[in-house]
């Protein structure tokens, strides 16, 4: 599914940055609810409680977002008709200041956002997935103050956003389509080492070998550079290194393990999914 159109590419956020940002400012609105709306450091606040949930702080440990960057971003929102701000006096013994409210389609439109990251890395699919199950009723009820109400073709749109349970399908497209990719990735390196051994072995010239190869069709990059143009301007004993052994290390070192970890992952979202759906137990 493709990401909102227009909402997460107007955020500025790089792809990561804006999952985290759109789940933070639903949940700040969610948390402000009471409090009159939610202030710039709220978003900021579950910004770093979120990406610390998935151990960005030892992954990504530079990872931060200011309240410079989110103050243009609540900005932004306000000039498309997403949020509305105040200044006016919130509820009495808390601080003053502006303050935000999404509107109803600022909710919807950023929980389509949440939603609509293709090709997630796991522990983001994950967060997105636990995020719906927890506060996805939530979401629909906090509609509060000057916003608007959410009409029930809106409320439809972000319970179908926020269902976990078509997140976790989603997931496992994803993780299915890079298992495939990186099987053949692994069959093509071993099977295209083998062939060319054989073929210098057997002294064939080494223009013969590369074209034999580009003529395979399993280099993904042909339309950016041919596989033959590349082998051939390399230098000589890197091009002999990989006609001879590169294909196949990078399959035993790098596609296989990547493989492994595939479909352990695609094991984990198929438990997962078992676990939302009713009357069905994880293997």
């Amino acid at each position: 599914m493709a990401r909102n159109s227009t909402l997460t590419a107007r955020l500025g956020y790089i792809d990561t940055q804006a999952t985290f940002v759109q789940a933070a400012l639903l949940a700040a609105h969610g948390a402000g609810a009471r409090a009159g709306g939610f202030r710039v450091s709220d978003v900021r606040f579950y910004f770093l409680l979120f990406t610390n949930w998935v151990e960005h702080d030892v992954t990504r440990p530079s990872q931060d977002i200011d309240l410079t960057q989110v103050r243009r971003t609540l900005e932004r929102l306000v000039r498309g008709g997403h949020a509305e701000s105040s200044t006016s006096a919130p509820v009495k013994g808390l601080p003053r200041g502006r303050r935000y409210v999404l509107t109803g389609e600022g909710l919807c439109s950023l929980a389509e956002g949440l939603a609509g990251r293709e090709r997630a890395p796991l522990e983001e699919a994950l967060f997105v997935v636990c995020f719906a199950a927890s506060y996805r009723d939530a979401v629909l009820s906090r509609v509060e103050g000057r916003a608007r109400a959410l009409s029930p073709a809106v409320r439809r749109r972000v319970e179908r956003a926020l269902d976990p349970l078509r997140l976790v399908k989603e997931a496992q497209r994803t993780s299915a389509a890079v298992l495939a990719d990186l099987e053949e990735r692994v069959e093509a390196g071993l099977r295209y080492e083998e062939q060319s051994r054989k073929a210098l072995a057997r002294a064939e010239p080494v223009a013969d070998v590369v074209r034999a190869l580009e003529a395979a069709g399993s280099y993904q990059l042909h339309r950016v550079r041919p596989l033959g143009e590349v082998l051939l301007a390399l230098p000589e004993d890197l091009r002999q290194f990989e006609l001879t052994e590169g294909m196949g290390l990078r399959s035993r070192l790098l596609f296989a393990p990547l493989a492994e970890r595939a479909r352990a992952e695609h094991a984990v979202l198929a438990r997962l999914e078992a676990r939302l759906t009713p009357g069905k137990a994880p293997g």
